[in-house]
């Protein structure tokens, strides 16, 4: 599926805005500005790169610049019926922000955040949502260095935040080279090649050059998720990556994205999914293409 590049235009004058979409239609697409959604009602499913993960009212995801993503209301693939879902984007130019950033210790809480949004940082506290909310409102009532100045509140708050998660763990085109990668760049490298293959913890562990233990605590510390969980996760990206834009049968995109058992591919499916994968072939080509 083609990935539109869009084009975030601010008002004259500004490097950030807030807009508020009464529905989402937009297909997969990128643009360069980062952007925090706050999703004000309905549920359905939003995709970063290739990984996905529900969402629903009073979620907020912070997703880095120039990473695809696609927000895919419950209400136009058919799993639910009722209220659509609306949401607030605040969109923000990375022009903001001086490029050495990670060096300046005053920035470092920010630098971090924004680094990790290239996976999209999903928070799900309604504490928190009412309060950024609070803040976003603030920052665009604000005029000129204030905007800013409410800016950097809102990510200094959510780089402290604590109950969060990655939808898509794994470097999503981060394009690292192979000598500076970070060990969950080489964990993510590793899974990506060989995701087709019968893997264990004892392989990866020996190929990353960890303990097992060590591994499965490092992983889950940084992404919030089990190596294994996101081991289907890629999988059944990659499925539906083929669901979209390939005639193969199903049975052939079930060995294809590395399960063995056609049964066990439409379990994993369909609980990750919310659909098995003929409903999600159907739904995703008529509502998106």
């Amino acid at each position: 599926m083609k990935v539109v590049q869009r084009k975030i235009i601010h008002d004259i004058g500004q490097s950030l805005s807030l807009a508020r979409f009464p529905h989402l239609s937009y297909p997969v697409h990128r643009h360069d500005e980062y952007e925090l959604v706050i999703m004000t009602s309905g549920t359905g499913r939003e995709y970063i790169g290739q990984a996905v993960a529900d969402y629903r009212a009073g979620d907020m995801t912070l997703i880095g610049r120039d990473i695809p993503h696609l927000h895919l209301c419950d209400t136009m693939t058919g799993r639910k019926t009722g209220k659509g879902s609306t949401c607030e984007i605040l969109y923000f130019s990375a022009n903001l922000f001086p490029e050495n950033m990670s060096g300046i210790p005053e920035y470092a809480v920010v630098a971090a955040l924004l680094e990790k949004s290239a996976g999209g940082i999903r928070y799900s506290d309604t504490a928190l949502t009412r309060d950024i909310r609070r803040r976003v409102k603030k920052l665009d009532r604000a005029e000129g260095i204030v905007r800013i100045q409410w800016l950097f509140s809102i990510l200094d708050r959510l780089g402290h935040a604590r109950e969060t998660s990655v939808i898509a763990p794994l470097p999503v085109g981060n394009g690292v080279s192979r000598e500076h990668r970070t060990t969950l760049d080489k964990i993510g490298h590793y899974l990506t090649e060989h995701f087709r293959d019968t893997l264990t913890l004892e392989r990866l562990a020996r190929e990353i050059g960890m303990n097992p233990s060590a591994l499965c605590r490092h992983f889950r510390r940084r992404t919030g998720k089990t190596l294994f969980a996101v081991l289907n996760e890629i999988r059944i990206s990659h499925a539906c990556r083929l669901l979209r834009d390939t005639q193969q049968a199903i049975s052939a995109i079930a060995w294809e994205s590395g399960f063995a058992n056609l049964s066990h591919f439409n379990r994993q499916f369909k609980s990750l999914t919310g659909q098995t994968p003929g409903e999600y072939r159907k739904n995703i080509r008529s509502k998106v293409e």
